[in-house]
Order: C-alpha cells, then sequence, then structure tokens
C-alpha cells in the first residue's frame, strides 16, 4: 500500500476540488485530473475530467504507480470552474459501496457493465483493448473487443492482475458507442 497518497486521496475524496495524480514517471508532466470517486489500499477511481473540464469517464489506476498527487493549484480550479460553467454532470456515481480491501477492479467493471458503458482496459501498460465486459469472475474477465468502427470483433478474457488501468466511458469510448449502435441500426 502507498499510505501517503492513500491518506491524500482518501481526503480528497471528502472534498470538492479536482485532484491531478502523476504515475508516468517516464513523462513526468503528464497527469489525470478528476475528482476521486474511490479508492481503496491497492487502487484509485477518477471522476476524469477532459483538459477543457468536461466530463471524460472514470479512471481506475493503481496507487502503487502515483509518484506525485495536487491537491489544489490554479489549473485544478480552472477545471472546476469549467465543469460547472458548462453545466456538466457526471452521469452515476459507479462505485459506492466499498472499503479499504475493496478490489475496485472488479467493481468499476462490474458497474460498466451493469450500466451498459464501453471500457478500455490496459494490460501492462503497453497493450489495450476497447470493448463492452462481458463477464467478470474473480481472477478474469471477459471483453466483447470492438474495431475502431464500432463492430465487435472478438472476445477476450483477461487475467484481473494483468490489468494496469482501466477507463470507462471516455470520450473516445462514447463515440465507440455511438458507432455501434449506428452499426445496429436496421438497413446498414
Amino acid at each position: 500500500m502507498n499510505e501517503p497518497f492513500y491518506n491524500v486521496l482518501l481526503k480528497a475524496r471528502e472534498g470538492d476540488m479536482p485532484v491531478a495524480i502523476y504515475c508516468n514517471p517516464d513523462n513526468p508532466r503528464a497527469f489525470l485530473a478528476g475528482w476521486v470517486e474511490a479508492v481503496s489500499e491497492t487502487h484509485v477511481i477518477l471522476r476524469h475530467l477532459s483538459p477543457e473540464g468536461r466530463y471524460d469517464g472514470y479512471v481506475l489506476k493503481y496507487c502503487d504507480s502515483i509518484f506525485r498527487v495536487d491537491t489544489e493549484g490554479r489549473y485544478l480550479e480552472r477545471l472546476a470552474f469549467l465543469f460547472s460553467a458548462r453545466k456538466q454532470k457526471f452521469p452515476s456515481v459507479l462505485v459506492s459501496d466499498y472499503d479499504a480491501q475493496t478490489n475496485l477492479i472488479i467493481e468499476i467493471l462490474l458497474a460498466a457493465q451493469r450500466e451498459d458503458l464501453l471500457v478500455t482496459v490496459e494490460v501492462a501498460a503497453e497493450d489495450f483493448d476497447n470493448g463492452a465486459v462481458k463477464s467478470v469472475e474473480m481472477e478474469t474477465m471477459t471483453l466483447e473487443v470492438f474495431d475502431p468502427y464500432g463492430v465487435i470483433d472478438r472476445e477476450a478474457t483477461i487475467h484481473l492482475e494483468a490489468i494496469s488501468e482501466v477507463r470507462v466511458d471516455s470520450e473516445r469510448l462514447q463515440s465507440l458507442k455511438l458507432l455501434s449502435n449506428w452499426h445496429q441500426l436496421p438497413g446498414l
């Protein structure tokens, strides 16, 4: 457990300002920004914001991958203002019933399946698949993988321990879902 960051993120969850988390030491300027949705000893889920303060889904990261957390600053104030000024909202609370030992990977995947939201599953920080969660088991999950045009290309079963990041309902995934729905229209 990354106790210092766990405590910072737990406190941020109770606050009303977004945070910035830094997880890529090879690119120390890259970060994710948003409100803390959930935090366990192992994972954090952010209600993610785009750089322009728009809803950009949810992101799960391992707490051990975090090397810096910003909890205040003009950039975060800017994001919060833009989000509010645009009257943006997060559609739902994905994960509400959890504790410090909860496996948030399982929880976010089950929530995405329940809410019919698409996910991006990153494996080993190099490979990723976009699609719909078909099932979640104790050690694996099965994903209906979509091609870039919104058509189901294949089915993949992934070991949960291999997952390094999960994104749910990002702007890119919202577009993929629209394309998928378009392909299912009668007459196409």
